[in-house]
């Protein structure tokens, strides 16, 4: 009986039908964790630069000794500059899809002295090559900085550290500092932890300035006369006592008219002071200039500033030039 029983068990083995024997194991997850020499001279997919903070390319960028250089232009009064470089700032690991393996965590700015950051993971497909797995945070809107070596992994969830206002040289604002969660949720990161709005912080505003052209008039004894609208917004952030407006006018180029206020007198400009409008609120003031009737062309340049001094969150606003015409 035993030989039989032999037999007829190896008979069954061998007409088996495949998909009764053991399940081959899963292929092991890429190796998302990319060195930073790698990283340094790769080509990476990089997320567009957040619309109201410095400019710069985006989308494949090809990376050399870790930046990728950038061809500024001109750009319209009021918006955003275009940075010097693109930069890896930092580089952290950790699994943020839950397969089991690192993925790598980059931390890039777009800089001029102070610009943009953004926060982006990368990982590789099964054929090696480095894929992005999309943008965690940036700076837009409240949010203007991002300390780079902040991010890390726990659990899933990437927490990172930002601010509400970005130092630039010896700038020592006070910055209010929040840690963020974030995780990987049908394809795209989202907050799943910290705050999610920024308090006010007393000593940080966002206003900006805008001059309509200064039209000089008809010749009156010697002198054209003319008057440009400054406007005046303030956005968010704390309301300052008054705004400051210096003017830099070219040579020539005088105060004229009764209707100024108070004025404080500097060698080569002058500044005056006004009220500081509601959040959300626009101001405009009509200041009235003159100019000896030869002279033609140039722009006025105006500057914004605050009492007490406090930190503009979005710099490149608190400056407009008014177009002198004829």
């Amino acid at each position: 009986m035993r030989p039989k029983l032999l037999a007829a068990l190896a008979a069954l083995t061998v007409t088996l039908p495949i998909g009764s024997s053991a399940q081959a194991a899963p292929d092991p997850a890429p190796n998302g964790r990319i060195s930073l020499a790698d990283l340094r001279e790769a080509t990476l997919d990089v997320p567009a630069w957040p619309a109201d903070n410095v400019r710069g390319p985006s989308g494949r960028l090809h990376f050399h000794r870790g930046q990728v250089p950038v061809e500024g232009g001109s750009v319209a009064e009021g918006q955003p500059p275009y940075g010097d470089s693109i930069l890896i700032l930092s580089v952290a690991y950790g699994d943020v899809d839950h397969d089991g393996a690192d993925e790598t965590i980059v931390t890039f700015g777009c800089l001029i002295e102070g610009g943009s950051k953004q926060v982006v993971v990368y990982d590789r497909d099964a054929t090696g090559a480095i894929i992005s797995l999309g943008r965690v945070a940036a700076t837009t809107g409240p949010v203007r900085d991002i300390r780079a070596d902040s991010p890390k992994v726990t659990g899933g969830v990437l927490t990172t550290a930002v601010a509400d206002y970005q130092r630039c040289c010896d700038d020592r604002t006070p910055q209010i500092w929040q840690t963020r969660g974030y995780a990987l949720r049908s394809g795209k990161f989202v907050q799943v932890s910290g705050p999610r709005r920024m308090p006010v912080n007393p000593h940080v505003t966002d206003a900006s300035i805008t001059a309509g052209p200064l039209t000089l008039g008809p010749e009156k004894d010697g002198f054209r006369y003319g008057t440009t609208i400054v406007t005046v917004t303030r956005h968010r952030g704390a309301r300052p006592e008054q705004f400051t407006l210096s003017f830099f006018p070219p040579e020539g180029l005088e105060r004229s008219g009764a209707g100024w206020p108070k004025v404080t007198e500097e060698p080569d400009w002058f500044r005056v002071t006004v009220p500081a409008p509601p959040s959300d609120d626009t101001v405009s003031y009509p200041f009235t200039f003159r100019r000896p009737a030869a002279a033609t062309g140039g722009e006025l340049d105006i500057e914004l500033g605050t009492v007490p001094e406090m930190g503009l969150a979005v710099p490149w606003t608190a400056d407009a030039a008014a177009p002198i015409r004829p």
